[in-house]
């Protein structure tokens, strides 16, 4: 039954600034929600985007048949010192919003910030859905306690919470039993433009910035920073001489934390080729023609134990060999991918796929995974939790 069946949805979602929450919500299509992405940042975040209080961008966009988007640029400090002032702007534009699309429909909000409690208190949605993304409390550390207090009463306010981490859904249901039944873990989806359009048990056709590099393409996608394991990949890249170790990311910012310096090595050796940031438009040709994807996470930090990486739907949907550490949300797709325990067992993986000439013979379940897991689909399920909050969702649970 879609939303349709049973009621009209007025969605605000604030906010929309990761790739993840936008590629999601993007896929929706259900004629009885109308829904407004908003961007939410400060001056400086703002300025770094070139995006300003008088930008184009800051009015009403329509994105197509019920979607629309809108930026907001908030003063320094509207979140953590004076989100209750800070909120406003946000609140006039969900009630902007909803006086304008939401006549007969139910006023529905998405919070994906345990601050965005203060704006729920403002805008006093019919439906609210909690959209957990990370452990926030490791984002301000100093300010741990006020934001887990701040994360229960969301928790225990919403209407339903929905984590795309499975140790984020234990830990919010432990920190609030009367509200467990309707905290569901439902991972990320596939987008769209990452899934390739049959099962690929080769490496699909390369980019031409890395067409030249010898083969077997080790590849990672992603940050360079302290969450990887840094002596993992030394390890790998003395492991994998004559393989070209392809990174897609920036080189990470100069640091005197013991892991810049084996980051540094890392990159420095001659079978490492670091290309760069690359849009998201980019992503899927490299996915798909590396030899084997890596998830190469250090499972004592604590981001990645509590994160649902989106390497592991963008691989899948790429089909292409995976090895991964074995960090919790990773362990859950073990049936798809090798998760591997040890650095040693990391390495033997890689070598495993590359003896068998880049097949696993895993392309088609990955493909058939991701099918069935697209953004498009999650996000139904996401949001069937507003109407039947504690009605488990189909998902890994």
């Amino acid at each position: 039954m879609s939303l349709g069946d049973r009621d009209r949805l007025a969605l605000v979602v604030a906010d929309v600034n990761w790739f993840t929450t936008e590629n999601l919500f993007r896929e929706l299509d259900d004629p009885a929600v109308a829904l407004l992405g908003l961007r939410c940042m400060d001056y400086v975040n703002g300025w770094r985007k070139r995006i300003f209080p008088w930008s184009s961008s800051t009015r009403l966009r329509r994105r197509g048949n019920g979607r629309w988007s809108r930026d907001l640029v908030l003063p320094p400090g509207w979140m953590k010192r004076f989100p209750r002032l800070g909120m406003r702007p946000i609140a006039r534009a969900a009630d902007s919003f909803w006086r304008r699309e939401g006549a007969g429909a139910r006023r529905g909000l998405v919070m994906t910030y345990p601050h965005y409690r203060y704006l729920a208190d403002q805008v006093r949605p019919e439906v609210s859905l909690y959209y957990n993304l990370d452990d926030y409390a490791l984002y301000w550390p100093g300010r741990a306690d006020e934001i887990r207090a701040l994360e229960r009463e969301l928790v225990r306010s919403s209407t339903a919470t929905v984590c795309v981490s499975r140790r984020r859904a234990e830990e919010l249901r432990r920190g609030s039993p009367e509200a467990a039944a309707r905290v569901h873990h439902i991972p990320h989806g596939a987008p769209r433009a990452f899934l390739a359009p049959a099962p690929l048990p080769r490496p699909g056709s390369p980019p031409a910035d890395i067409g030249h590099l010898p083969r077997p393409w080790i590849g990672y996608v992603g940050t360079l920073e302290d969450r990887l394991d840094w002596p993992l990949l030394e390890a790998l890249v003395a492991r994998f001489s004559r393989a070209s170790i392809i990174v897609v990311g920036r080189l990470p910012q100069p640091s005197e934390d013991d892991w810049f310096e084996s980051a540094r090595r890392f990159i420095d050796r001659p079978n490492v080729h670091v290309v760069g940031w690359r849009t998201q438009a980019e992503l899927p040709r490299y996915y798909q023609s590396f030899d084997v994807n890596l998830i190469p996470y250090r499972v004592d930090h604590p981001f990645n134990m509590a994160c649902s990486p989106t390497k592991i739907m963008d691989g899948m949907a790429a089909t292409r060999p995976m090895v991964a550490s074995a960090i919790p949300e990773c362990r859950l797709y073990e049936h798809l991918m090798d998760v591997a325990e040890t650095r040693e067992a990391f390495l033997e993986a890689v070598g495993a796929v590359l003896d068998r000439g880049s097949d696993d013979g895993r392309a088609e379940a990955r493909h058939a995974w991701a099918r069935a897991n697209l953004c498009g689909e999650v996000v139904k399920r996401v949001l069937a939790t507003l109407w039947e909050p504690e009605r488990a969702p189909v998902s890994l649970d």
